[in-house]
């Protein structure tokens, strides 16, 4: 009786654990509730400033610094896998200046902040999510529009988005979300900006989003 017994909860775990396994297979192509979040984390941009905005010392030289960056954002879910992105973020990058000793085999002199950037963007993106739901992810791409601002001069241009991530839930109706995107502006040596082709902005976020 107790062999039964024994035999009876065994196949039954192994079933349940059959049912639980194929659900989590499906579960992150399924659709999801409609969410809503925030994001905070790092924007890393890859271009130049224009050496008329940045009225650099003519011995230093101006970079563009990483800085904190601040999104919100909504997903929805659409058909299955396929969902929709819809995101909001602001950074403020710091622009130092680098002085040199051109007559001491240009030693580094000082190093200071001139001013901050103002970088935000509006995008779109749609993608298709996969893999368990201990770690679901997603490939995503799209566009939208960007704002990018020194001092006095606001350069305004579309752009295109890559983004992946992983999405982890967390607890009955959370979820930390972590998302690497990669921008893509149509600049065009567009003032304060000196670029010949289009500049790139890496954001490298952690958040959280409450599903409905």
């Amino acid at each position: 009786m107790t062999l039964r017994i024994l035999s009876w909860l065994a196949l039954s775990s192994f079933g349940v654990i059959g049912t639980v396994e194929a659900q989590w297979l499906t579960d992150c192509q399924a659709p999801q509730p409609p969410s809503l979040g925030v994001s905070i984390g790092r924007s890393l941009p890859g271009f130049e400033l224009h050496s008329e905005a940045a009225q650099a010392h003519p011995a230093a030289n101006v970079s563009v610094r990483a800085a904190t960056q601040l999104a919100g954002r909504a997903d929805l879910s659409v058909i299955g896998p396929l969902r929709l992105r819809i995101e909001g973020a602001t950074a403020h990058w710091d622009v130092r200046q680098t002085r040199y000793d051109a007559d001491n085999d240009y030693r580094v002199t000082d190093e200071s902040s001139i001013g901050s950037m103002s970088a935000r963007h509006f995008v779109a993106l749609a993608g298709i999510r996969t893999g368990r739901p201990g770690s679901c992810a997603h490939v995503s791409v799209g566009g939208g529009l960007y704002s990018i601002s020194f001092r006095n001069a606001t350069l305004r241009r579309p752009g295109l988005a890559l983004a992946a991530g992983i999405e982890i839930p967390a607890g009955r109706h959370g979820a930390i979300q972590v998302d690497a995107t990669l921008h893509v502006i149509s600049v065009r040596d567009g003032y304060p900006i000196t670029s010949y082709s289009d500049a790139l902005t890496m954001s490298l976020l952690v958040g959280w989003a409450y599903r409905f």
